[in-house]
């Protein structure tokens, strides 16, 4: 969802906050991104390097977790082997209809005691690498956190990940962490979720497009980020 999906890039928290950026400085910020097609965390470290690392840049923003936290009820594996939670999605507001269903699912996957797509720990480890690879190559990671899900058991799982994941970034020095789920939270889950209960409403990107302005805005400001030569370059 750094992409926007399924709306548009523009409408994306990425592009939002990023935009504000600009706004207040008189750097020039250079962005790019790059997604995986709703593939879980534990594809990423392989990409890492081709992916981000070699693009020499300054501040990376990290945000995996709706791929790796939802509780499927029915497993539908690819050719990889994986699950993944991109599919044809449909930009349709969530409804009170909806709500009852992702109530009904949560239900059922309570009772079944369902596991998540990524185990949490695995989740947890592999974003703590992947921010300790940033800071070894002298890179600023900011952390997004978790966001909320339709299902309870899901979101359960990402409160629970939310909590442990700031307690891991925060322990790391030059790191950045936003509680994104926090943000998203103090909002009704139909005003921040489409139908689907897993992708983001333009609501739910406007809240976290504002907490990743202003979680990024003292490095913008005040030149906290490591000096380098290459220009300051905002990824994922």
């Amino acid at each position: 969802m750094i992409g926007g999906f399924p709306h548009r890039f523009e409408d994306s928290f990425f592009h939002q906050a990023t935009e504000r950026l600009r706004k207040i400085t008189d750097h020039k910020l250079t962005t790019s991104q790059f997604t995986f097609g709703g593939f879980p965390i534990t594809r990423v470290p392989k990409h890492f390097q081709p992916r981000c690392l070699e693009a020499r840049p300054d501040i990376v923003v990290l945000q995996f977790a709706t791929s790796d936290l939802i509780v499927p009820i029915r497993k539908q594996s690819n050719h990889l082997g994986t699950v993944p939670a991109q599919r044809n999605v449909l930009a349709n507001p969530a409804r009170l209809r909806h709500w009852l269903k992702w109530r009904c699912r949560g239900l059922l996957a309570d009772v079944l005691r369902l596991p998540p797509v990524t185990p949490l720990e695995v989740y947890l480890q592999t974003m703590e690498q992947l921010t300790r690879t940033l800071l070894d190559h002298q890179i600023v990671p900011v952390v997004l956190s978790p966001f909320v899900f339709g299902g309870q058991r899901s979101d359960r799982f990402a409160r629970d990940c939310t909590r442990r994941l700031g307690h891991r970034v925060s322990s790391l020095p030059n790191a950045v962490y936003i509680d994104a789920y926090t943000a998203l939270d103090q909002h009704p889950r139909r005003q921040m979720l489409l139908s689907d209960g897993t992708h983001l409403s333009l609501a739910g990107h406007c809240v976290i497009g504002d907490a990743l302005f202003h979680g990024m805005k003292d490095l913008i400001v005040n030149n906290t980020w490591p000096l380098k030569v290459s220009q300051p370059l905002i990824n994922r």
